[in-house]
């Protein structure tokens, strides 16, 4: 619940998905969330959170952009990042030990590091919106909600 008195903060960015667009992301929310003044040192959760989700989107969408929404309520901060490509296909040989242990972890460790994450995949993209648990609470409790729908990647971009 938000605090009274308290407006809800919302920054907005979306840009090419590139490999150099992962730690200008990563930059641009940590800047953001100073900026907010938040009381609590979310900082490196935030980075790692918005690094994870946004090199799924380089990686793995075939997605030309990618778009970042971090909102902060005076309580809670929610971080979501939007393409519109389709899960690539990669070679149908099987990876090896040494390519499993560096790579697909990225929602795994969003999941340990936030309160809550939704997955919401469509023919017309991906939104995936996570929320940065309260410092005070426990932050051990970690709800998972996935969904699968016909949302429309022009209703997230809504918020510009």
């Amino acid at each position: 619940m938000k605090p009274p008195g308290r407006a809800r903060c919302r920054a907005f960015c979306i840009t090419r998905a590139t490999r150099a667009t992962v730690p200008e992301l990563r930059r641009f929310a940590v800047h953001t969330a100073r900026r907010w003044a938040i009381g609590k040192d979310p900082y490196d959760t935030l980075a790692l959170v918005v690094s994870e989700l946004v090199t799924n989107v380089v990686l793995h969408s075939g997605s030309p952009d990618v778009a970042l929404l971090i909102t902060f309520d005076g309580v809670d901060l929610s971080v979501e990042v939007t393409d519109n490509g389709r899960w690539l296909e990669h070679d149908a040989g099987a990876p090896t030990l040494e390519h499993r242990a560096s790579f697909g972890r990225g929602l795994e460790l969003v999941r340990a590091y936030t309160s809550w994450c939704t997955v919401l995949a469509t023919a017309a993209g991906t939104r995936v919106t996570a929320g940065i648990p309260d410092m005070e609470q426990d932050a051990s409790r970690v709800e998972v909600r996935e969904h699968s729908g016909s949302a429309r990647f022009g209703q997230f971009l809504g918020y510009r």
